[in-house]
């Protein structure tokens, strides 16, 4: 039986350049159009490797920002496709719509009809189907300005300097007995605390670690009272936060909850695996603590907990 093409494709990982050279129904404009994009991707270090049938991952900063297609379906050998992903970018607004950029932005965003940007499975797209050339230079001056934004790994967040000259607490010996509202357990919520920033809580719908509704509580003890001057969180694979929170304290954990700090927002920009400290104003030295998430879909890799220098 011969191969399937995506089989073939599966084993042979082609070229792009070379998938767009053999398309004979492919107009010469549109390839050149095409070309002319890999150009600047080669000059920005943006690199383009297959990743399914007719389909290239666009990775830059060892972070996935899009992809290309080259006719996706047999009924579109002729067309070409290049889609970015659309939630790093349009948190942005101001500095788009100060470049006349942002009608163009808008005007090209694209959801699943099923949840019209809701779902993160989803997420939006920033998608043209055989662009021009005029169409490619606003992308190039959206991906200038994206590429000159600095984000962190999961080997190397970015930390905040707000918390310099300050204590973090180590998680891993201090922290224990982490439950919900409920007092109940499970891996994603001490995903939270293991010190590990490519693990992370999950709050939506999706895969085995999950969190449903749009209020999530996370309680949690230390070994001894502490005074926390500072909390942050930090940002994971995602750009997608919590929409606000509250931080409590509690001398034990049948005791009076003190409100210690609340959030309205993540502050902006949303950067990957970047941390974001918060001030407690008014702290208490507690035993337990509790946090309260609201937010639909989003991400956290860690809580990271200061107290005095020593």
């Amino acid at each position: 039986m011969p191969e399937t093409l995506a089989q073939e494709q599966r084993r042979t990982k082609p070229r792009l350049e070379d998938i767009i050279a053999s398309r004979s129904n492919m107009s010469g404009e549109a390839k050149q159009v095409a070309l002319a994009l890999l150009d600047y991707c080669n000059a920005k270090n943006i690199t383009y490797r297959w990743s399914s049938t007719n389909r290239w991952n666009l990775m830059a900063k060892s972070k996935s920002i899009g992809y290309i297609g080259i006719g996706i379906r047999e009924t579109d050998d002729d067309l070409w496709h290049i889609l970015l992903n659309h939630r790093d970018i349009v948190q942005y607004e101001d500095f788009f719509q100060n470049e006349g950029l942002a009608e163009f932005i808008h005007g090209n965003l694209h959801f699943c009809e099923g949840c019209k940007g809701v779902c993160v499975s989803c997420s939006g797209k920033l998608g043209f189907t055989n662009p021009n050339m005029a169409t490619i230079e606003n992308l190039q001056k959206i991906l200038d300005f994206m590429l000159a934004l600095s984000h962190g790994t999961a080997s190397r967040p970015i930390l905040a300097p707000e918390t310099d000259g300050l204590t973090r607490i180590n998680n891993k010996i201090c922290v224990s007995k982490m439950s919900d509202f409920q007092g109940s357990s499970n891996e994603n919520m001490s995903n939270l605390f293991d010190c590990k920033y490519g693990s992370y809580f999950y709050a939506g719908p999706y895969k085995s670690f999950m969190s449903t509704g749009n209020c999530h509580t996370i309680e949690f003890e230390l070994d001894k009272p502490t005074e926390l001057r500072m909390y942050s969180l930090v940002t994971g694979l995602r750009v997608d936060t919590p929409s606000q929170w509250a931080l409590y304290g509690s001398a034990s954990k049948d005791g009076e909850w003190i409100l210690l700090d609340t959030q309205d927002e993540f502050p902006k920009p949303v950067t990957l695996y970047t941390e974001k400290a918060f001030k407690i104003d008014a702290p208490g030295t507690y035993q337990n603590y509790r946090i309260t998430f609201e937010g639909r879909n989003f991400v956290v890799s860690q809580i990271h907990l200061y107290t005095k220098s020593q």
